[in-house]
Formats: C-alpha cells, sequence, structure tokens
C-alpha cells in the first residue's frame, strides 16, 4: 500500500512537470509573439512620428506660403483700388469735358431755336393780320353782293305765296262773319216763329218739385246759345245782342233780324301752295 501511494505521488510529481513544462514553452511562446509584436508597434510609431514631423514641416511651410499670398493678394488690391481711383478720376474729368461741350451746344442750340421760332411768330403774325384783312374784305363783298337769280326767283314766289295766303286767310275771316251773323238771324227767327225762350241755367234739386200735370214745366235745360245771351238784355244799346268783342268788326255791322240773310257761296278750292 505504501509503495502504491509513492507510485501515485511520483506520477503526479511527473504530471505536474508536464504540465509545467507545456506551460513555460506556452508563455515562452506568447511572450515571444508579444515581443515581436512590441517591436513592430515600436517601428510603426517611429514611422508615425516621422510622418507626424513631416506634416508639420508641411503645415509650417503651407502657412508661410498663405501668409505670402495674403501679403500679395493684400498688395494686388491696394494696386487696384488705386488704379480704380485714378480711373475713375480720368472718366470724371472726361465726362465734365463732354458735359460742357454739350451744354454750350445745347446753350446754342436753344438760341438759334429761339431765334427761329420768335421769326416764325413775326410771320404769322404778318400772315394772320393779312388774312384778317382779307377776312373782312371778302365779308365786305359778302354783305353787298348782288342777289342770286335763284334767290329773286324764290323771294317772289314766297311773296305770292304770302299774298296768296293773306287773301285765304281774308276770306275765311269773311265766310265766319257770315256764318256767325247767320246763325244769329236764324236763332232769332226760329225763336220769334216758335215763340221759344229757353230757360238757362241748371237743375237744382233742392227746388220744389211742381205738379206732374204741369205741361209747360220745362224738364230739360237748354244749352247756353246765343238767343238765350240775347233774351237776357245785354248789348250795346240793343236788348236781344251780347257784348261786342272789342275792337271786334262783326258786331258793328247792322243786320235785319227779320229778313234772312242770303245763301253763302261756297268757297273757291285753293290753290295749291308751295311746300
Amino acid at each position: 500500500h505504501t509503495i502504491e501511494n509513492i507510485i501515485d505521488l511520483r506520477i503526479l510529481k511527473y504530471s505536474l512537470f508536464l504540465i509545467f513544462v507545456y506551460q513555460e514553452k506556452e508563455f515562452l511562446c506568447r511572450v515571444s509573439d508579444l515581443q515581436d509584436e512590441l517591436k513592430h508597434r515600436d517601428h510603426h510609431i517611429s514611422e508615425l512620428d516621422k510622418e507626424v514631423l513631416t506634416l508639420h514641416e508641411n503645415i509650417s511651410a503651407l502657412t508661410k506660403e498663405l501668409e505670402f499670398k495674403g501679403k500679395e493678394v493684400l498688395r494686388i488690391r491696394s494696386e487696384s483700388n488705386q488704379q480704380i481711383r485714378i480711373h475713375e478720376q480720368d472718366l470724371s474729368k472726361k465726362h465734365e469735358k463732354e458735359l460742357d461741350v454739350m451744354t454750350a451746344d445745347h446753350i446754342r442750340e436753344k438760341q438759334s431755336i429761339l431765334a427761329d421760332f420768335n421769326k416764325t411768330q413775326e410771320l404769322l403774325k404778318e400772315i394772320n393780320s393779312a388774312l384778317q384783312v382779307s377776312l373782312e374784305e371778302m365779308e365786305e363783298k359778302y354783305q353787298n353782293r348782288e342777289s342770286r337769280p335763284e334767290d329773286l326767283q324764290l323771294i317772289a314766289e314766297l311773296k305770292d305765296l304770302i299774298a296768296e295766303r293773306d287773301q285765304l286767310i281774308k276770306k275765311l275771316i269773311d265766310d265766319k262773319k257770315f256764318y256767325q251773323l247767320e246763325l244769329v238771324n236764324r236763332e232769332t227767327n226760329f225763336n220769334k216763329v216758335f215763340n221759344a225762350s229757353p230757360n238757362v241755367g241748371v237743375i237744382n234739386p233742392l227746388v220744389k218739385q211742381k205738379k206732374k200735370n204741369d205741361k209747360s214745366t220745362n224738364r230739360f235745360v237748354s244749352v247756353p246759345n246765343l238767343s238765350a245771351l240775347e233774351s237776357s238784355g245785354v248789348g250795346n244799346g240793343h236788348p236781344n245782342r251780347l257784348d261786342p268783342i272789342p275792337n271786334s268788326p262783326i258786331h258793328d255791322i247792322e243786320f235785319n233780324s227779320s229778313k234772312p240773310l242770303p245763301q253763302p257761296i261756297p268757297p273757291k278750292e285753293p290753290k295749291t301752295f308751295l311746300r
């Protein structure tokens, strides 16, 4: 039993040794790998440092170049501004000279136009005065002109027409007087023959009604006429005539009421007048 235990212990030790050896080899391999990687990293860092130095140098060079370019831009800008100012001054002087020349030309042209206008105005005044004189002469000639034959003929025709119209009007007035006198004469004869005395007036409903058998009552009211007015006793010295119309020659004519007037002669057809 003791021998077996010793053998087991040796086996255990040997296995532990083997394990330790294996781990040591593994650790050694790992350490070598790490060392290689460290060397690689160191080399990479050195390269990056070199690159950083190069970039710094480039940046400094670009900064110097940028400053130089900025100074050059400022110089070019100042030179261009100076040239622009010089050019503007030249242009303003040139413009002033051209403006002076144009002003002088405008003044000369204005004076020339005014002179032409004054001459034209004087000429128009002379033409106007001549036309005025000519117009007055023409008006005088027109006022003192002789009558045209057609005007004389028209005047004569119009005079004839007026004379015919006057005759026609006179004849119509005479016929009117005749018919008025005839009407008065016939009305008077009618009243004398039939013993008629028309009651002129209006119907008054307030008047007491007369007896129905009173046949002499005139139930109707006659229309006012000349005979009724004559029977009312008005007139110029005649109880059976109306008041005469002022300045009327009709009522100044004396007529016989018992003797009828002759029959009127119908008027002839009027002549055809010019339109």
